[in-house]
């Protein structure tokens, strides 16, 4: 599961200068920008000593840097510098850029030191009309936004990374009229990196029923233990539903995926004796992101979701609003990973869909901050909405997985704009505050982002 356990992101740096102002103190500061950035977490640093003022020293830079086989580049305005060199650099690497501009130093001497911001000004403005979407950060070194800003900038640069090798098994294709969620895989592999492998339910139903007796009754008492009550799961239930999760999981590590997309109710019913929403709650809880229903972009949300906030996240569908409240109710039949489970409330496993053949996970979700995403497409080109919010103390009113959200923004405001704009019937909970990693990745690959 490379994905969800990354290597540190290789961060190029280099310092522009221009010989008319204070390059002295450009080195200087440059070289204290380095010491600094080599000891943030999750990064490898891979600097570029030298000032570029030259051409040709941006020549050096752009082969020492590839040599290094960089994620991402930080380009340093340590003075203005003229336009042309950040065009030079960020046109030899498909790479994530971070333009930073430095304040002027508080000493002054009558004349500008370092006239850093318009240099960076002067290269987002070109880099931009060249079709690049550059961050920039303007702040000092001590500045504790800086550090912050650029460790989210390396963790979504990473992600960027690890998307061109992720594997998504889709199994079964998409539920039966749930449309909106299907993907088309040469698109989806030339706009993210991703790519899509196609499995078939029957072959995941052969590789279930071969699974050895001994084996499921090993692994059987552990995978229904995690649930406090079970009293509804028959013994042949138990056996279809320890047995399912050991396919996937099997299937998964076999051929290398990432995550799945499952088909996880209708063909398999009849396929296979059991719907498989209580499997992919399992699977979720343990390491390997299931996106339900055959949402392959929903599974690729969780995944990025997980990545930024260090927990998995719920798949999940809006089922209603309270505008009075601002709240949101969201609901699915029994899909979210265990450990988002409300502390001390009981972790149910029922049998209620599909003709009582459903096996489906039902609890409320615990409190905290939540980031309420989605990654999809407008049937064109990709987009991207998020919210954010507070997950509230919740009761099980209903069977399934639930959780109730406090919106920061207008709920709704966001559900109207769900409707309106034809967003899919799914979005992920993540616990955590993610948005300007969101909007960074959102930035990096060129798609809209909206906030409500």
């Amino acid at each position: 599961m490379t994905f969800l356990s990354p290597s540190p992101t290789r961060l190029g740096l280099v310092c522009l200068a221009r010989l008319t102002f204070e390059a002295d103190l450009a080195s200087q500061w440059h070289r204290q920008a380095q010491a600094a950035l080599s000891a943030l977490d999750g990064i490898e640093l891979c600097a570029f000593a030298p000032l570029v003022v030259e051409p040709q020293q941006a020549e050096d830079a752009i082969a020492e840097l590839r040599a290094q086989h960089i994620d991402a580049l930080i380009i340093l305005n340590g003075t203005f510098a003229l336009g042309g060199l950040a065009v030079q650099l960020a046109s030899a690497f498909d790479a994530p850029i971070l333009l930073w501009a430095w304040p002027e130093p508080q000493e002054q001497t009558g004349k500008l030191r370092l006239n850093s911001l318009v240099g960076a000004h002067l290269n987002a403005s070109n880099l931009y009309k060249l079709g690049y979407r550059p961050q920039t950060l303007y702040s000092a070194l001590d500045d504790p936004r800086t550090a912050t800003t650029i460790m989210q900038f390396a963790r979504t640069a990473g992600i960027l990374r690890d998307l061109r090798r992720l594997r998504v098994g889709l199994v079964g294709g998409h539920a039966p009229g749930f449309d909106n969620l299907a993907v088309h895989k040469p698109a989806l592999r030339q706009s993210l990196g991703v790519e899509v492998v196609e499995v078939g339910l029957q072959a995941l139903v052969a590789r279930a029923k071969s699974i050895a007796n001994k084996q499921v009754k090993m692994a059987r008492g552990e995978m229904l233990g995690i649930f406090e009550d079970t009293s509804e799961v028959s013994g042949n239930q138990s056996e279809l539903f320890t047995t399912l999760l050991l396919a996937l999981q099997e299937l998964a590590t076999e051929q290398q995926f990432d995550a799945l997309a499952l088909k996880c109710w209708g063909d398999i019913v009849e396929a296979y004796g059991i719907a498989a929403c209580g499997a992919a709650a399992m699977l979720n809880n343990g390491g390997l992101v299931v996106g339900c229903e055959g949402d392959v972009m929903g599974a690729i949300t969780m995944l990025i979701a997980q990545r930024l906030c260090g927990t998995p996240a719920f798949l999940t569908d809006l089922v209603s609003i309270e505008r009075g409240d601002n709240t949101g109710f969201l609901w699915h039949i029994g899909c979210a990973p265990l450990c988002l489970a409300a502390p001390g409330k009981p972790k149910h496993l029922f049998s209620h869909f599909a003709g009582g053949k459903g096996l489906t996970a039902g609890f409320p979700l615990k409190e905290g901050v939540v980031t309420i995403l989605r990654l999809g497409d407008d049937g064109r080109s990709l987009r991207a909405i998020a919210a954010t919010g507070t997950a509230l103390p919740t009761e099980m009113s209903v069977r399934g997985t639930v959780a109730s959200v406090k919106f920061d923004g207008d709920a709704g405001a966001f559900l109207e704009e769900l409707l309106a704009n034809g967003w899919e019937h799914h979005v992920a909970l993540a616990y955590g505050e993610i948005l300007p990693e969101v909007a960074m990745l959102c930035r990096a690959l060129n798609i809209p982002l909206t906030i409500r």
